[in-house]
């Protein structure tokens, strides 16, 4: 007999307790055949059975989360948390098609001033690109931490396009944002450098650096981003400090960016990071950085002729008190407020750009830096005192944000101040609703939590530790992403989704904005090609021309001398959605998809004889394993043109 206690019968309405009823005597209202949730059910709850396209009608927004030390980036759905892709970036991927057998994947690959492939990376920071700081749905930008790269992905097709690689610095590239129309991308080197000789001589006795000891010093960088989305290094300012976050403002800020650095003390070690109260947040004038580049207050160096390089003592910079460690720093909607959280403490403090327009103007200083003029905190500034370990801060389109607390593992929704209160009612920066997480929050994300136009909605909670939340599967634990619907007080957890280590940060985008641009099939040249082999005898290579369809390669069979270079070109010709095949090469290390109408190259040197079939990757067709061929690499030695592929066939 089931029983429900007196003291709830009274606080649940007449229609609460037949929907309760109903779930626990299993009545007809959720019968097997019911294909949608009873009344009075979560709007969140999964039909039973499932109905066919449930969720291509029901997902809201695309979330694209960064993939840590995967190298690329995740993409699933919201509300259903689906995982749909990985678009493979700085690492090698056989299964979406990215690895260094094509040569345009290898180029991108390849340190242009080492010349070395490097097929690993720590993706961080995805950045969507806008208009009027808004998303506009056309690319994905994401940087490469370890490498100091910068990646652009085409959302048409959900594919990398460009990889810029940063000049004058070996790594370490960490604070990632773009201007409010994607013309401008800006960023900080967080590991601070001992850079080329020229750089050094350059900021000569106004900075000390040492190779052994340190101090050591770093770089902000610009990136110009064309009408096309390709990238070009616009400029770097050089400085004393390293630096970790970054935003570039809009509204009230236009004009400007901001970033933190945790390591004011420029110490090289962990225990002289933590010798200040407090740290600084840095205002940076783009205006008065183009002016020293088309005044000629630059240099350049030899690995980089056509990069400007100056001195930060040459632009308009200034610095703010901001609490110990900072991480988190983030601008509202409106430009006018951002929020910068100490890691290391248990405050938010929140800064008015009006105010700080005014401090500039009136020369409302505290004194200076290596000839920086630090701001009166005062002046601009509040604090919030909301718990431990406070790291990043989102937006909503209602006058909230969102920060989360590593330690406390959960994230408090704050009240934004005027003109924000009139359209909340409440208290500014007070707390109005604590939100649990499992556990350790890393980064936090509302889908346009980071623009002029939040979608509000949703949060979702990325939490850095898991523990107990899913089945065990080892020493190394996945991630937990938790959704949450932040429309409702308190705010109810929607679902947990985990994903591999390690994510960093996201964003969520409107699905309508993605699929308005999106390729469901690449286009077919207007002339296929037609298959065969040419043979190159002066320069030993063979190319392969080649046509995939279900469930044939055509040719099907082809030789070459042992020792040749094989350039391999396929065209998929299907037209049909989600036709993928895929050309894997046994015995030697080549292996890549093709989708629908995409044409792929792939190189590689036939260096052992013998009988090597390939084999479509994807199961296709009821035909699939039938769909396959050889090459035949014969002992130069014994090669003669009575063996090429067209005297055979």
């Amino acid at each position: 007999m089931i029983k429900i206690r007196k003291t709830h019968v009274g606080v649940l309405s007449g229609a609460a307790l037949a929907v309760s009823a109903a779930a626990l005597l299993c009545l007809p209202s959720c019968e097997q055949g019911s294909s949608a949730p009873s009344a009075g059910a979560s709007p969140f709850a999964r039909p039973f059975p499932m109905p066919h396209g449930y969720w291509k009608k029901t997902d809201e927004f695309y979330c694209f989360a960064s993939g840590g030390q995967q190298g690329g980036i995740y993409v699933y759905g919201m509300p259903s948390m689906k995982l749909l892709s990985e678009i493979p970036i700085f690492n090698v991927d056989p299964r979406w098609g990215w690895t260094t057998a094509n040569p345009e994947v290898r180029e991108m690959m390849t340190n242009p001033r080492t010349g070395e492939v490097l097929i690993s990376g720590d993706t961080h920071h995805p950045v969507l690109s806008r208009k009027d700081a808004k998303y506009d749905g056309k690319w994905l930008f994401i940087n490469d931490k370890r490498n100091a790269r910068i990646a652009r992905m085409n959302l048409a097709t959900f594919r990398t396009e460009e990889i810029l690689w940063m000049e004058n610095v070996p790594g370490g590239m960490h604070g990632f944002s773009s201007g409010p129309n994607t013309e401008l991308l800006i960023g900080n080197i967080e590991l601070e450098s001992y850079p080329a000789k020229e750089i050094r001589d350059y900021l000569g006795a106004e900075v000390d650096i040492d190779l052994i000891k340190g101090p050591y010093v770093s770089c902000v960088f610009g990136v110009k981003v064309a009408p096309d989305g390709t990238m070009k290094t616009a400029w770097q300012v050089w400085g004393p400090w390293q630096y970790d976050l970054a935003r570039a403002g809009w509204g009230e800020s236009d004009g400007w960016f901001i970033n933190t650095a945790y390591n004011t003390e420029r110490s090289v070690n962990t225990v002289g990071m933590f010798k200040r109260p407090e740290d600084y947040v840095f205002y940076w004038n783009i205006a008065s950085i183009e002016k020293a580049v088309a005044d000629g207050k630059f240099i350049t160096t030899e690995e980089a002729p056509d990069v400007p390089v100056i001195k930060w003592s040459d632009i308009e910079l200034y610095a703010a008190p901001c609490p110990l460690n900072p991480h988190g720093l983030d601008i509202d909607p409106t430009g006018r407020y951002a929020l910068s959280s100490g890691k290391a403490t248990t405050l938010v403090r929140h800064y008015d750009f009006r105010k700080v327009k005014t401090a500039i103007e009136e020369q409302n200083f505290i004194g200076e830096e290596f000839g920086v003029p630090i701001i009166d905190k005062e002046a601009i500034s509040g604090d919030i005192d909301t718990g431990l370990g406070p790291t990043h801060i989102e937006y909503d389109n209602e006058g909230y944000c969102y920060i989360g607390f590593f330690v406390d593992s959960d994230v408090k929704k704050v009240a934004l101040g005027d003109p924000w209160d009139k359209k909340h009612g409440h208290e500014p920066w007070s707390v109005v609703d604590t939100i649990p997480a499992h556990y350790s929050v890393g980064h936090l994300m509302v889908p346009g939590g980071d623009s002029a136009e939040p979608y509000g909605k949703y949060l979702v909670i990325m939490n850095k530790l898991t523990k107990d939340t899913f089945l065990h599967h080892g020493p190394l634990i996945c991630e937990n992403h938790e959704l949450y619907d932040i429309e409702t007080v308190p705010a109810p957890l929607i679902d947990q989704m985990s994903l591999p280590p390690e994510s960093h940060y996201a964003q969520g985008i409107p699905v309508s904005l993605v699929t308005q641009h999106a390729k469901s099939v690449y286009d077919l040249p207007s002339t296929l090609p037609t298959p065969g082999v040419a043979y190159d005898y002066d320069n030993k290579k063979a190319t392969v021309t080649m046509t995939c369809v279900r469930s044939f390669f055509t040719p099907d069979m082809f030789t070459v001398p042992q020792g040749w270079d094989v350039d391999v070109q396929i065209q998929n010709v299907e037209m049909s959605l989600d036709m993928t095949h895929g050309w894997a090469l046994t015995g030697y290390d080549v292996m890549e998809s093709i989708d629908p109408g995409e044409h792929k190259t792939l190189q590689f040197k036939a260096t052992h004889e013998g009988v090597f079939w390939y084999y479509c990757l994807w199961f296709c067709s009821e035909l699939h394993m039938e769909m396959r061929g050889r090459m035949i690499v014969i002992p130069e030695a014994e090669w003669t043109p009575e063996l090429e592929w067209s005297a055979l066939k």
